[in-house]
């Protein structure tokens, strides 16, 4: 999956034919030929299917489960991703959505997010009129903790007047940058020298009454017993980490919605072993609002 619940915060909306519904339901069908997780993937693709299921109140409250099931492992779900969150508007042009999530994994999940338990999210959307952008930031933790911003810019394209056509249908190509914290080791030497060693070393060159050294110095190094000592230590520092194009084709048929979508991602400041490589992804969505 590109992303979980917790980071894609695009949630339906309302059926304009029914104004008085005091909230709605959506299940979701989505499939992808590879996994990845803020821009970082395995070596080895892992195709998916995932089903979800939201319900979303007109006050702007939600809830969401959404499961994945790799079609190289053995476990019935790999991946389960319970969410609950809150979005609102300020003004015509102002989107926000505040969320948390709870992952559950299977056993034998070979996905790089097994690592964390949690996250929280804050993402606001501005409209631009030219363009869409939104900043997603998220905080995962549990097992391992670390903080992610998606940079996204956007604009929808409405393609049915090219035939006048009467069903919604479109592009909506986007940009995102995404950047995020490493947990990496810096390796750094040490020399360390005795100072008594040292200062006999000096002592050594200098002069002993007949003007010759006591050839004790070895060269101002003292005896020989200074020390290299290595020293691994593990640090963190937030960086860019991916950068992604994507193209979804957005169809709505009724209260069907369909995005196949292409998206071609680079990953940037691997850190060593990181298998990460340059790829495209394809992907359907499908979903069903009542």
């Amino acid at each position: 999956m590109s992303v979980s619940v917790a980071q894609n915060n695009t949630l339906p909306a309302p059926k304009a034919d029914d104004p008085a519904r005091k909230g709605w339901w959506t299940i979701g069908l989505e499939t992808a030929n590879n996994a990845s997780f803020y821009g970082r993937n395995t070596a080895t693709h892992y195709p998916y299917v995932a089903q979800s299921l939201t319900y979303t109140h007109t006050s702007g409250l939600w809830l969401s489960a959404m499961s994945y099931q790799l079609f190289k492992t053995e476990d019935v779900f790999d991946e389960t991703d319970v969410s609950a969150g809150y979005s609102f508007k300020i003004g015509e042009r102002f989107d926000g959505t505040l969320s948390y999530t709870r992952f559950f994994f299977g056993p034998n999940t070979p996905l790089i997010q097994a690592v964390t338990e949690n996250a929280v999210s804050a993402t606001g959307q501005y409209d631009w009129v030219y363009l869409y952008s939104g900043l997603t930031v998220s905080y995962t933790f549990g097992g391992s903790s670390d903080l992610f911003t998606v940079l996204d810019n956007s604009r929808y394209i409405p393609l049915e007047p090219l035939w006048k056509g009467k069903k919604a249908v479109g592009l909506d190509p986007k940009i995102s940058v995404i950047a995020g914290t490493q947990q990496f080791s810096e390796t750094y030497t040490v020399v360390t020298q005795n100072k008594k060693d040292a200062l006999d070393g000096i002592l050594g060159n200098l002069p002993n009454g007949n003007g010759k050294g006591n050839g004790n110095g070895k060269n101002g190094s003292g005896s020989g017993n200074g020390s290299t000592t290595t020293t691994t230590e593990n640090k963190r520092r937030f960086t860019v980490l991916n950068y992604t194009v994507s193209v979804p084709v957005v169809f709505s048929l009724g209260n069907f919605d369909f995005e196949p979508t292409y998206r071609y991602s680079y990953p940037v400041n691997k850190l060593e072993g990181d298998e990460s490589q340059p790829q495209s992804f394809y992907s359907l969505n499908v979903s069903y609002t009542f």
